[in-house]
């Protein structure tokens, strides 16, 4: 679901446990969230980016309608999606290089991923680039509430969405500069204290979850970046 080589938690069985198979904080109810906020008509083509096991794929295909389509560069990811619902059109391939047509596109759901991709900006310029004018992006994703102590997460050895944690001002800037106009910024950083409270009782502590050896790091270093949970929609620049 990243852009990197390095291991993923988002393949690990110890957080599909918890998780179930969204893999990611607010699950479903977050998607639904969004949805609200977008107004797609029935039969609009959406792009979930980073589709992992195809949970809002499929959401989107069999409860709202849409023309839904899944992609993750995981073939693992993909293999789950397939199993789940054999029919869901799937298709591997990274964030920064779509394989999908100019203007094309009604909606891109980017739910936990951005913060994972090696380059972020690169990913926003292919969103722009398939949605229609006028069209909507939607991203879930993890930010840093204290963005100096963010710095030091970079250097963590696993593909994980605090990797990538940016400032609420960053992210805002970064969306903006790709010809998107902001709509919607929610914080839901409960769902992710809620994620966090699921690890610790099903795994008896997060330094447990994240395990012996360099990706012990983790629980140490991500408390001081005060990390939190986001919700937001933009539109693309340009009439309909």
């Amino acid at each position: 679901m990243s852009d990197t080589p390095a291991p993923s938690l988002y393949e690990s069985p110890a957080l599909q446990a918890v998780t179930g198979p969204a893999l990611r904080p607010g699950g479903l109810e977050l998607t639904r969230r969004a949805l609200t906020f977008c107004d797609l008509p029935a039969g609009a083509r959406v792009i979930d980016i980073g589709c992992g096991t195809g949970v809002t794929a499929h959401h989107l295909r069999r409860h709202c309608r849409l023309e839904a389509f899944g992609l993750d560069r995981s073939s693992g990811m993909l293999g789950q999606a397939r199993q789940r619902d054999p029919g869901l059109p799937l298709v591997q391939g990274i964030a920064t290089r779509l394989p999908f047509g100019d203007r094309r596109v009604a909606a891109v759901m980017c739910e936990c991923v951005l913060s994972l991709v090696e380059d972020p900006a690169a990913a926003l310029r292919e969103f722009n680039r398939v949605l229609a004018p006028g069209g909507l992006l939607v991203v879930a994703d993890v930010y840093a509430r204290a963005p100096d102590p963010a710095e030091g997460l970079t250097s963590l050895p696993v593909t994980c969405c605090l990797k990538g944690a940016k400032s609420r001002d960053a992210l805002v800037d970064r969306v903006q500069r790709s010809g998107f106009t902001l709509l919607v910024w929610e914080d839901h950083s409960l769902a992710l204290k809620r994620l966090a409270a699921q690890l610790v009782f099903a795994c008896g502590s997060l330094q447990a979850f994240w395990g012996a050896g360099s990706v012990s790091a983790v629980p140490s270093a991500a408390p001081r970046a005060r990390p939190g949970y986001f919700l937001a929609v933009a539109r693309k620049e340009g009439n309909p």
